[in-house]
């Protein structure tokens, strides 16, 4: 992240002039671009610069003799709700987003606070000052940083709170991290889903057999049929008495294959039986792997060590603590 190398930030707040109406808040690249600057303070004795992009509003509720002060005073950012009981005030406020802070030992800590912390354009204003490409992917955990060398050799790193990263270029790590990834057990995975085995082959025996329109009008017969209770616990009951009524319950209660749209508007779209099956049977696996931690085996990761992605999620692990990823 050589874009943030601490002496750099410093020399532009020695010759830069800070912005209009401001002492410590100056720009990273281009003044016109003033929605990407960074502040400077100080803590513990030394300067740190923290380096903010873009904006975020935050709503703070207020009490209503806090609202009649604010307003008495011409404030305009506090807004009454009175269509709703009880009544509520709010206050709107546009703090300053920092993205991350750096300091003297030459490193960027990521210490943005938000559900939504790093949007796509923080990412790409990351990626514009560093090397490499920062992203989310939700199959590698969350937002991650790669990067593939002139070997062809791609490095991964997982984006967390606290995160330090070098300034110099190399975008080395300064603490050690682990990426705890899941690997299904196959031998476990087998024992479990022993009890699904005989619903699976038959329901996807009948799937094959069947066309769209017999398959359509057992499903809403299954369906009008079980309307008030609980699809899940009704296709659990069925799984081996009926398991064509089942796969359809356990469709409609996982949400798969857009069974329901299907049966009560066929012409809206066209999915075989068939595809409802192994959409179903890819989803119920899941859930019923999930459920049995036993199945899986962990597999780690170390610093930089590039890692596929995965359905199972992965946990990053710092000092024996594991820590949130973005």
């Amino acid at each position: 992240m050589q874009g943030f190398h601490y002496d750099r930030l410093n020399r532009i707040a020695k010759t830069e002039k800070p912005y209009r109406g401001t002492t410590n808040r100056f720009p990273l690249g281009d003044r016109k671009q003033n929605l990407k600057n960074f502040y400077v303070r100080e803590e513990n004795g030394v300067i740190v610069f923290d380096v903010t992009c873009g904006t975020r509003w935050q709503s703070t509720i207020i009490t209503k003799e806090e609202y009649d002060a604010e307003r008495a005073m011409g404030k305009s950012n506090v807004h009454a709700f009175t269509h709703s009981t009880p009544h509520e005030y709010i206050r709107y406020e546009h703090p300053v987003h920092i993205l991350g802070t750096v300091r003297p030992d030459g490193f960027f800590e990521f210490n943005a606070e938000g559900n939504y912390a790093y949007g796509q354009g923080e990412k790409r204003f990351l990626s514009d000052y560093s090397a490499g490409w920062f992203n989310n992917d939700s199959r590698r955990g969350g937002m991650i940083w790669t990067i593939r060398d002139q070997s062809g050799y791609k490095r991964i790193m997982p984006i967390f709170k606290g995160l330090k990263l070098s300034t110099d270029g190399r975008m080395t790590s300064k603490d050690e991290y682990v990426v705890i990834g899941k690997k299904v057990d196959r031998k476990v995975g087998r024992e479990v889903l022993a009890g699904y085995e005989h619903f699976y082959k038959v329901s996807e025996t009948m799937c094959k057999a069947m066309d769209r329109e017999a398959f359509l009008r057992t499903a809403k017969e299954v369906i009008d049929e079980h309307k008030h209770g609980k699809a899940f616990e009704a296709a659990e009951a069925l799984r081996n008495e009926a398991p064509l009524d089942a796969m359809i319950l356990y469709a409609v209660a996982l949400d798969v294959g857009r069974i329901q749209q299907q049966v009560a508007h066929p012409q809206w779209a066209h999915t075989e039986p068939i595809e409802v099956f192994d959409n179903l049977k890819r989803h119920l696996t899941k859930r019923v792997y999930k459920e049995h931690r036993g199945v899986f085996k962990d597999i780690r990761y170390g610093v930089n060590e590039a890692y596929p992605p995965s359905i199972w999620g992965y946990e990053v692990e710092v000092n024996g603590e594991i820590v949130q990823q973005y």
